[in-house]
């Protein structure tokens, strides 16, 4: 489970890294939108991946299952905070370019297997 966790979180970073980059080379949009778009979802996502690691060894289904509720909950507390300081800043934002870059490093989870089998 370790390896799994440490394995997203390193796939979300690069997503971070590449996206705003990849906005700022071709002048699609708002480079900050992109970088805050990517750490609304990264940042929620390792609070919730070390919160998991504190419980990797938990043989108790029953207590490790509401442990992950807990900690989910606060993943999605987590990212709207981050979303209402973002849209109570006064800053102009891409709104486009912000949530795309939420969704991409949101869903670059969904190819960790993808990439796994492929080493």
């Amino acid at each position: 489970m370790n390896a799994q966790v440490m394995q997203l979180l390193k796939t979300q970073l690069l997503v971070t890294a590449i996206y705003p980059a990849l906005i700022a080379l071709t002048a699609w949009g708002d480079i900050l939108s992109a970088l805050v778009g990517c750490l609304a979802s990264l940042l929620p996502s390792t609070y919730f991946g070390i919160r998991m690691l504190k419980q990797a060894d938990n043989n108790n289904a029953e207590q490790w299952l509401g442990f992950a509720y807990r900690a989910d909950i606060g993943k999605w507390i987590l990212a709207g905070i981050i979303f209402a300081l973002a849209f109570t800043s006064g800053y102009r934002w891409d709104p486009i370019v912000l949530f795309a870059g939420y969704l991409l490093t949101q869903m670059s989870g969904m190819f960790l297997p993808i990439i796994q089998k492929g080493k």
